[in-house]
């Protein structure tokens, strides 16, 4: 027994000198790498306390960095204004050094609070690093602008670093005052991380962003887009559209949950559950816009054009200056004269007076093409009313005439 316990305690003492060593030779360098090397070569040797002290070294090191570097550019913001030299500074290197400085601490910190061989826990760097670290966080923006043009993942790496490091245990005792940034910040890493298709921290984030209410309306766009990202199968679909359900049931007024349920309705073939919930949201509200365009769009794709130009119409008195719902109404008028004409010709009785009607509705057709023509300035709507506005004017006017010619121009 007397041998075992001689045995425990040897392992005890070379272990602990094990550590010790590690966190000297650790220590002995200036070099982060190399020091970071070093550490991870080591680590299974070693105590929590020594863990942390060694993690502890690595912020130290990058911290250093950043103080330097920041010196440089705080320096150069005082001598642009004098009109003095601007010195040379290591732009890579300080935001280099802020992620590793941050991804070190947390790691310092929850070796830190492991209880030590008398089970007690005793921080020791937490108040230290919190008080350095945190006031330097909303460098991880400026980082997220740096490399946007020039690296995504490290743009994407230094926002989401901001949004986690939100709620680091490290910075649990210091007095934080009111984040303003971080809705808008965990919106843009959401939708930095759906872009990647990394959808796990997509929704992470955009959890985080919908807390802010000037940011939840996106987020909550993002969260769909990963939600109908991960649709394999029917089924998927259908218990998507059950959700959308639910999630609309709970806020009646949000309108993309409820556009994004019409059109999800239609995806699974559900028209008539698509109707009646249009039917319900214009019964709540009879100029509700959004309402108004997809059934104005389903009387369309039905060919009922009447239906679908007075949806149109009430559709353009609440937003007049929509230049697709004009549109439509023109290109709704337009093949209701075409349908017209159609009918009339195949039943072998198309009288002079059906005719003057015919080119009537075809002439209201290009006063609404007209109008929306006029109102694109960029023509960024061109394909709504370019060629239905053509060939309208090419059947009341012809082929030579001036009217007809200036409307084929606008195609090209």
């Amino acid at each position: 027994m007397k041998k075992l316990i001689m045995f425990a305690v040897s392992a005890f003492i070379c272990m602990s000198a094990s550590s010790q060593e590690a966190f000297k030779n650790v220590s002995k360098t200036k070099d982060y790498n190399e020091a970071s090397q070093i550490l991870n070569s080591s680590l299974s040797s070693m105590s929590a306390e020594e863990k942390a002290k060694c993690y502890n070294y690595l912020v130290d090191l990058s911290y250093e960095k950043i103080v330097k570097e920041q010196a440089i550019m705080t320096e150069n913001q005082l001598n642009e204004q004098m009109k003095k030299k601007i010195a040379p500074y290591d732009t890579i290197g300080f935001y280099n050094a802020l992620l590793n400085a941050y991804k070190d601490v947390q790691l310092c910190d929850e070796f830190d609070n492991q209880p030590n061989e008398k089970g007690k826990v005793k921080p020791v760097f937490r108040k230290k690093n919190a008080e350095r670290l945190y006031p330097i966080r909303y460098h991880l923006i400026n980082g997220g602008v740096f490399y946007q043009s020039s690296d995504e993942a490290l743009s994407y790496q230094c926002l989401a670093t901001y949004v986690e490091s939100a709620n680091y245990s490290v910075f649990d005792e210091t007095t934080k005052p009111a984040d303003e940034n971080l809705g808008q910040i965990a919106f843009y890493a959401a939708r930095d991380a759906y872009l990647a298709q990394d959808y796990v921290n997509a929704e992470k984030y955009a959890d985080v962003a919908m807390q802010d209410e000037s940011t939840a309306k996106d987020a909550m766009q993002v969260k769909l887009a990963i939600m109908q990202a991960e649709l394999n199968s029917h089924e998927d679909s259908i218990a998507y559209v059950n959700k959308l359900k639910d999630i609309y049931a709970s806020d009646e007024s949000n309108e993309m949950i409820f556009s994004t349920l019409c059109q999800m309705l239609v995806a699974v073939n559900d028209i008539d559950g698509m109707d009646a919930l249009v039917q319900q949201k214009l019964a709540q509200d009879p100029n509700n816009l959004t309402a108004l365009l997809l059934k104005g769009q389903a009387n369309y794709e039905k060919h009922n054009w009447d239906d679908a130009i007075a949806d149109f119409s009430k559709a353009s008195t609440v937003q007049p200056d929509n230049i697709a719902v004009i549109a439509l109404i023109g290109n709704s008028y337009m093949y209701k004269a075409k349908d017209m004409a159609e009918i009339a010709q195949n039943a072998g009785s198309l009288t002079s007076d059906q005719e003057q009607e015919i080119i009537g509705i075809y002439k209201e057709a290009i006063t609404w093409l007209e109008k929306a023509k006029d109102l694109d300035v960029v023509k960024e709507f061109k394909s709504y009313w370019a060629y239905p506005l053509y060939n309208c004017c090419y059947v009341v006017y012809g082929e030579d005439d001036a009217k007809t010619v200036a409307a084929q121009s606008n195609m090209q």
